[in-house]
């Protein structure tokens, strides 16, 4: 089958799916007006299927977050505009959100595809659950991408993507010194990295070291854009 429409099935499966209890699928909210065909809204601004490079971050946000945005990533996102250093350091190019350039040239999407209650905001509590249940729709993605690279952006996203392949992830800052990431059965290789919002950067790894994290990537990466 060809990946769009191996692709596509996964997406309408996502929008179909009420396993977690506390959780809100997009597709739920106001009647999908704010739904897209993409596994989640992250993919919306990265979602090119022959991505070299996946990363893949925690959840998304909130229902109210999802409507204020019109469904789509924030332009304005301190985390997402770290991204852009980060993955640059990595070798490839991308535009912040709300660009018209460098768009699609990557893949980004979430190890929780539904969005948290709006209570606790963007910092709400995750329940391990939750990881559990979506682990499948996100080993397909990792599957139908089959990226060179996968990075999983802070702790619970790495264990995830390690999980979802049966694979049992060490300590984490193990993981992040690991200089040639791990090895998936399809040919991926996945990376340990911290998370790049502005609380981790202050309190755990600053954004100059995370740089020289990213930069285990490259030789991955080469020629990939």
């Amino acid at each position: 089958m060809p990946k769009a429409d191996d692709y596509a099935n996964l997406v309408l499966t996502r929008k179909a799916c009420h396993a977690c209890t506390g959780l809100t699928n997009p597709h739920d909210v106001e009647d999908g007006r704010y739904d897209s065909d993409h596994a989640g809204p992250w993919s919306r601004w990265q979602g090119n299927l022959d991505a070299q490079l996946m990363v893949v971050g925690q959840d998304w946000g909130t229902p109210l977050d999802f409507v204020r945005q019109d469904g789509h990533e924030g332009p304005h996102s301190p985390t997402n505009l770290a991204l852009v250093e980060l993955v640059a350091t990595a070798g490839i190019r991308i535009g912040a959100p709300g660009l018209a350039s460098g768009r699609n040239i990557t893949f980004f999407t979430n190890a929780i595809l539904c969005l948290k209650s709006s209570e606790g905001g963007l910092q709400g509590r995750v329940q391990p659950a939750w990881f559990v249940n979506c682990a499948t729709f996100l080993r397909r993605q990792i599957e139908i991408v089959s990226p060179r690279v996968v990075v999983g952006l802070g702790e619970r996203a790495y264990r995830t993507v390690l999980r979802s392949f049966g694979i049992l992830p060490g300590a984490f800052r193990a993981e992040v010194e690991r200089a040639n990431g791990r090895s998936l059965p399809n040919g991926s290789r996945p990376f340990a990295v911290y998370h790049c919002g502005a609380w981790i950067q202050h309190t755990h790894r600053p954004l100059d070291l995370q740089k020289l994290d990213w930069m285990r990537l490259r030789p991955y990466l080469e020629n990939a854009g």
